[in-house]
């Protein structure tokens, strides 16, 4: 009797281990696993932190315009300002498009310009025009060593500007249609006549 009731207690043990193996495999179909649960976390993560779609220009993949078309864009005469110098090509070793052009006033000898204008179009175009658009991203008011750098939005556009009192000189920098990189430096002009220079030669809008 004693025999009996040991074997059928070992078979009902058996029935509930049994048992229970079935329970907690159905249990563990039920739970995802570490790793995928992990995956699936820098799913989300990487998906919030993807920018939206942008309309813009592929840069990289136009053409940029000849540099003949760009001489055309810098006048002989702005104002008072009489065209000096013309040099393309000084970048087209390194596959960038650009010319720099030099203003004299015409009656006042310490009143002069430095002009450069660059197409961010083609690959390394796109990869200068993007570090710049970087810089002016920053909002910047500094003063330093007579040095005054600002970094703000004029007329719907980002720009830099920057005024060297003791050595009477100005520049500024700014993008235009998204794609051409202007950077002009004046010789004993004020910011706001730099400006009025640009208006002038129409490099901006009114």
């Amino acid at each position: 009797m004693n025999r009996f009731h040991h074997e059928l207690m070992c078979l009902m043990a058996l029935l509930i281990i049994f048992y229970g193996c079935q329970r907690s495999d159905k249990l563990l179909e039920k739970i995802e696993s570490p790793s995928k649960l992990i995956n699936e976390a820098n799913h989300r993560r990487d998906s919030q932190r993807l920018s939206p779609v942008h309309q813009e220009l592929d840069l990289a993949k136009e053409i940029p315009v000849s540099r003949e078309v760009l001489k055309t864009w810098v006048p002989e005469i702005v104002d008072d300002f009489q065209r000096t110098q013309l040099l393309s090509g000084h970048r087209a070793e390194a596959g960038i498009v650009a010319i720099q052009a030099s203003y004299q006033h015409q009656t006042l000898p310490n009143q002069s310009i430095q002009l450069e204008i660059l197409d961010g179009a083609g690959k390394n175009g796109a990869l200068l025009l993007r570090a710049a658009s970087e810089r002016l991203e920053l909002d910047i008011e500094e003063f330093s060593n007579g040095s005054k750098t600002r970094i703000y939005s004029r007329k719907e556009m980002r720009a830099r500007e920057t005024e060297i009192a003791e050595q009477n000189f100005t520049e500024i920098e700014f993008i235009d249609q998204n794609r051409f990189h202007y950077t002009l430096k004046g010789f004993g002009l004020t910011i706001d006549q730099l400006w009025g220079f640009c208006q002038s030669a129409n490099f901006i809008s009114n």
